[in-house]
């Protein structure tokens, strides 16, 4: 009888260090792909800083351009386009 408990332990104890290594298997491919996930998302940050820094000098070539509604004249043009 103890032979039988013994051996049933023995197979349990087998069981579980079997899913302890297919645990540490899993963990090891998340952690993979949480690094994949980390250096996209790093990614994506540079390339949003590259697309601020561009639009702020679109908006600074903007500003220092003229305006060109200054005159009265054109601004009477552009309220009577905007009525019709």
């Amino acid at each position: 009888m103890q032979f039988g408990f013994a051996g049933f332990s023995f197979v349990l104890v087998g069981v579980i260090v079997w899913l302890i290594r297919k645990l540490l298997t899993i963990l090891q491919q998340t952690n993979e792909i949480i690094s994949a996930n980390t250096n996209a998302i790093c990614q994506v940050g540079k390339m949003t800083q590259e697309q601020s820094k561009l639009v702020r000098t679109v908006h600074d070539q903007l500003l220092s351009r003229p305006c060109l509604l200054q005159t009265d004249d054109a601004r009477r043009l552009v309220l009577q386009a905007q009525k019709e």
